[in-house]
């Protein structure tokens, strides 16, 4: 049940969001955070410093130099300051203040003004993004040693706060989303490009994208091509893409395409030799005679048949992740004073990992 409330947050933390567009990542929450909060104090602590914390507090769980480089970044992480946004009421479209006055008188009366504070700007509702410390581990026991250099896609990103993470790593940090608030959200010129440098050298590049990759030609465009590492988490659920009971509509990820045009279109935006991660955190099913619940089924939504003759050597199928899932919650105190047993009843975890052959250029089956 707590999952199943998680993931209505969002949607109201956005002011009304259809869960069509956002549920993708309701299974991301961690501990909710809502645009409403009260201003920080003396005694309580800023995001930045929460963020800083939790590293300090999954330090000792990750098993490799990669992770670690990845949670020490937090020392660095800017605060931002409050965003305001405005958005149509039917969703589909937000603005910065700056691009809400250049509408027209009539459009920009209809607008619902909203603003959101710097908890919100790294964890939009869904909880701590160092939890995708996590998909760093599994991309070092694969061979990423270093992110140096590297190009990197996130789909269904959902905050910017792990992109920036990565970028801190040196290597070249995109994120895909649906969701146009996050388009506005993150607008500000320091949000996105070049980071700045520092003695290390330069840090790291973030581009965000918003639109429905790949079934919209413009953002397949912007995207591009020759990523070394393609990750997804709890968007790429099979409940979400193939639920096997009714599910309400609205939560529901549609890719807009077929499974084999977007698996040719990962595969094909990869370099040879590149890595494509899917790793879903999931709650317990709803027995039969209630509501289906499309994010806790978090097993693949593609055949391991599906994504050979997309060109994958599949290194990893549905690997129960579920223990260190729960090491996580329980470091970061997401059990809420539950017991591990107690946690673990409504908690599970899968991934799954694929290598972009060497041997082919794009698709096989293109």
């Amino acid at each position: 049940m707590r999952f199943l409330i998680q993931s209505f947050l969002l949607a109201a933390a956005l002011g009304g969001l259809s869960l069509t567009s956002s549920a993708q990542e309701a299974a991301k929450t961690i501990v909710p955070a809502t645009a409403s909060q009260p201003a920080a104090s003396k005694a309580t602590p800023s995001i930045v410093e929460t963020l800083q914390a939790e590293a300090a507090a999954l330090r000792s769980l990750v098993t490799s130099d990669l992770a670690r480089h990845f949670l020490d970044a937090t020392a660095a992480l800017p605060l931002p300051e409050p965003r305001t946004i405005l958005r149509t009421k039917d969703r589909s479209a937000a603005y910065t203040p700056e691009q809400a006055a250049r509408l027209p008188e009539e459009k920009r009366a209809t607008l619902v003004e909203k603003t959101y504070d710097a908890r919100f700007y790294y964890t939009t509702g869904y909880g701590s993004p160092l939890v995708y410390a996590r998909v760093v581990d599994l991309l070092a026991q694969h061979g990423v040693t270093s992110l140096v250099g590297k190009r990197l896609m996130d789909f269904g990103y959902g905050t910017v706060g792990h992109i920036r993470l990565l970028a801190s790593l040196q290597c070249d940090a995109h994120g895909v989303d649906v969701e146009p608030v996050f388009g506005a959200l993150y607008a500000r010129p320091e949000d996105q490009g070049q980071l700045p440098p520092s003695d290390h050298g330069p840090l790291g590049r973030i581009t965000l994208h918003c639109g429905r990759w790949p079934a919209e030609r413009s953002i397949v465009r912007d995207v591009g091509t020759g990523y070394d590492i393609i990750t997804s988490k709890n968007t790429l659920k099979r409940g979400y893409i193939h639920p096997s009971r009714r599910a309400d509509p609205r939560t529901l990820v549609r890719l807009g395409v077929d499974d084999g045009t977007f698996l040719r279109h990962v595969h094909d935006a990869l370099n040879p030799g590149g890595l494509f991660i899917i790793y879903n955190i999931c709650p317990a099913q709803a027995p039969p005679d209630k509501p289906y619940i499309p994010w806790a089924d978090g097993q693949c939504p593609f055949s391991r048949e599906m994504l050979e003759r997309a060109g994958f050597e599949v290194v990893e199928f549905d690997r129960e992740d579920r223990e260190i899932a729960l090491d996580y919650w329980m470091a970061l105190g997401i059990n809420q004073g539950k017991s591990r047993e107690e946690t673990g009843a409504d908690l599970f975890a899968w991934y799954t990992i694929c290598r972009k052959s060497k041997r082919f250029g794009s698709s096989p089956n293109r």
